[in-house]
């Protein structure tokens, strides 16, 4: 089976290596990264353009198209390549509403009394700024569009100000100046996926994913500084309830309101003192999910992602994890996520222990795998030269061990035997599993 990867990020990278260990897979990835293509051949396309991508799939005789991360979603994928006859693990660009339309996703979570944070969604501005003003603080400001941004404010004159520059953005061509005006909840951020066909679910590991530069409430914003899964009671206890309570009612009012649907269907919610609440829904596992979550898979995933495009998803069993905890940490440069070193190197790569993984995010390297499509087989690239980076979030540590307090030591300590310029991560990730 030929399988195609799009994306190059650390999700990207987890996801061809998980898929790699399949037997049946033969893994190409678009664009890929500097660690990725090093065990898929990279292809050259852009997954935010799926017209290129069906022609070329349907060319080289894909049988799956896996997106890392959920734009070529909402660029159509789906919609272009269903009539050749080409799976693809993810949902229509009507489906996928529900992530790129922050007040689509609100709606329907208060139609169907799904948890999630006191607040509405408005296109008027003068009744957004009604809304405002009764509200009290910290208040929560998301734009429709995920690219429109969001933010916590505690002032209302600045919230104010950041309401009337949402209704005046539009980010992405297209998208509406709706706002999403909610209640702060203070807890845990979790992203919790599961793999569905739209109708049944098969269900993955709850993540809590840490973000800011560090642990204090005011620390500047920064994606994907880490994250965890555990295996202590409380986690099993979390995913039952997120399962049960969470995603098997999202799954079902995605049914009813005839949203075809297949593929991975994901939450984020903080849990806080009054459970979970729901602040965002993806098509797509999150970027350092990913990398937290697969390690622990022992199953084959290629057969849960055909059974859900095939729609027999309930004849397959609940996924098999290892009884271990997962830390992911981020290696970051000092300025991310906004500057990074220009022509920087990456050292230490192979100085980790055994059964350490380190999955890429914005590296590359000449020396990587290339696919030749002319002849149809795999090159190893030209040039010389090491590992450098492309952005600030360079790698991704990910340890597993019996408990979390092991796991995360041994993250910490192979994450000082990677080396580049201005390298810090997050020490407090794994600290507490809540």
């Amino acid at each position: 089976m030929k399988i195609l990867v799009l994306g190059n990020d650390g999700r990207a990278h987890a996801l061809v290596w998980k898929l790699f260990a399949s037997p049946t897979a033969d893994v190409l990835v678009a664009p890929g990264n500097g660690g990725a293509c090093q065990i898929a051949p990279q292809v050259d396309l852009d997954p935010l353009h799926p017209d290129q991508i069906a022609r070329w799939a349907f060319d080289e005789q894909i049988d799956l198209i896996v997106p890392a991360g959920s734009e070529p979603l909402w660029a159509g994928l789906v919609d272009e390549v269903i009539s050749m006859h080409i799976g693809v693990c993810g949902a229509s660009q009507r489906s996928s509403r529900i992530e790129w339309s922050r007040c689509f996703t609100k709606e329907l979570l208060l139609r169907y009394q799904l948890p999630t944070p006191h607040g509405r969604c408005f296109t008027s501005l003068p009744m957004a700024e009604k809304y405002l003003a009764a509200q009290p603080l910290p208040v929560v400001l998301r734009g429709d569009h995920p690219a429109s941004g969001e933010g916590v404010y505690h002032d209302r004159y600045t919230a104010l100000e950041a309401l009337q520059a949402l209704f005046a953005s539009r980010p992405v061509e297209g998208s509406s100046h709706g706002v999403v005006i909610e209640e702060y909840v203070e807890g845990s951020l979790v992203s919790f996926s599961a793999i569905t066909d739209g109708s049944h679910l098969v269900s993955l590991l709850p993540a809590r994913i840490y973000e800011g530069l560090g642990p204090q409430p005011d620390s500047p914003p920064a994606p994907g500084m880490g994250a965890i899964t555990g295996n202590s009671t409380y986690a099993q206890r979390l995913t039952s309830y997120l399962e049960r309570h969470v995603m098997q009612p999202l799954v079902a009012a995605i049914a009813r309101e005839q949203l075809p649907y297949w593929g991975i269907i994901g939450i984020d919610c903080i849990i806080g003192a009054q459970g979970p609440r729901i602040i965002g829904l993806r098509c797509s596992l999150r970027d350092m999910e990913a990398q937290a979550v697969l390690p622990r898979m022992i199953d084959d995933l290629v057969p849960y992602f055909e059974a859900a495009i095939a729609r027999n998803l309930h004849r397959l069993p609940p996924i098999r994890w290892r009884d271990e905890a997962s830390v992911a940490l981020a290696l970051v440069t000092q300025g991310y996520p906004h500057h990074y070193p220009l022509n920087a190197t990456v050292e230490g790569l192979t100085d980790v222990d055994e059964g350490i993984l380190v999955f890429h995010d914005q590296t590359d390297s000449p020396l990587i795998l290339r696919y030749d499509p002319a002849r149809r087989e795999r090159l190893l690239g030209g040039g010389s030269g090491g590992l450098y980076l492309t952005g600030g979030h360079v790698v991704t540590i990910v340890a597993l061990g019996a408990t979390l307090a092991g796991a995360r030591g041994r993250a910490l300590i192979n994450a000082e035997r990677i080396r580049f310029p201005g390298r810090t991560y997050r020490e407090d990730v794994g600290a507490s599993e809540r």
